[in-house]
């Protein structure tokens, strides 16, 4: 096992992404706190993870607050007291039901807030919570999940590729900050996976993305978790501030 009693906290782990690494580090020793804004998606994951063997519990919190933060990483020391593994996983791909598709012209201030907040300010806030347990100890594994649209752009989509830029950024520059308390930090920047946020893309966008995919088809949360337990593990002792694109050649 990779990460035989190792205890791991991901981010918005209570679906898509965050729940197939939650379920793929559990099957590898590891303990798993599932955060998640929804209690129930969060339990959701804490119970598969169960039955399947594994330890997990669920921390409910919006990543997007300080405050929440602040208290879930106090109830998350109380349970299990250190941390060896983060994962920023916790994102959205859109601000409301009606806007996936927007022009910058017509984004609103709280669209644009939102969707800063929910990505960058959460791995700030996580990440600056991590680090009072992980430099003590001089050790430890953060992975931030970035995405193609912060290594590339994507056409209205750029306050989302503006936060995955912005966390690319922070990935380097904390990594090189930190790497001498033994901490390492890297990113992984996904291209079109199959999860409920790319699960609102029409079938003709799909096959315009499809027909520039040189692998001719999305991803799937495996292909993720895969490159995710790769970056935790001592498999990848020498990756220091690196961005890790699973994308199947979208972006070469």
């Amino acid at each position: 096992m990779k990460l035989k009693d190792k205890v791991v906290m991901i981010t918005g782990g209570g679906s898509g992404l965050g729940r197939e690494m939650g379920l793929t580090f559990a099957r590898e020793g590891a303990t798993i706190a599932v955060n998640d804004i929804r209690p129930e998606s969060a339990q959701n994951v804490v119970t598969e993870i169960e039955r399947a063997g594994g330890k997990a519990r669920a921390f409910v919190a919006d990543v997007s607050s300080s405050a929440a933060v602040k208290k879930m990483f106090a109830d998350f020391i109380a349970a299990f007291g250190t941390i060896d593994v983060l994962i920023n996983n916790a994102g959205i791909g859109r601000t409301r039901e009606s806007n996936e598709f927007t022009g910058l012209q017509d984004v609103a201030d709280e669209d644009w807030h939102k969707m800063l907040a929910t990505h960058l300010d959460s791995t700030f806030y996580c990440t600056r919570e991590a680090l009072k347990l992980m430099i003590p100890k001089k050790s430890g594994r953060i992975i931030n999940l970035g995405s193609i649209a912060g290594t590339t752009g994507l056409g209205f989509a750029v306050p989302y590729s503006a936060a995955k830029g912005g966390i690319i950024s922070f990935t380097k520059a904390l990594a090189k900050e930190v790497v001498g308390h033994g901490i390492l930090v890297n990113c992984i920047a996904p291209g079109f996976i199959e999860t409920p946020m790319t699960a609102p893309i029409t079938p003709e966008m799909r096959k315009q993305v499809i027909a520039v995919t040189p692998i001719g088809r999305f991803g799937e949360p495996r292909d993720i978790a895969a490159a995710a337990l790769f970056l935790a593990s001592d498999d990848s002792n020498f990756m220091v501030g690196q961005v890790v694109s699973p994308n199947g050649g979208y972006v070469i």
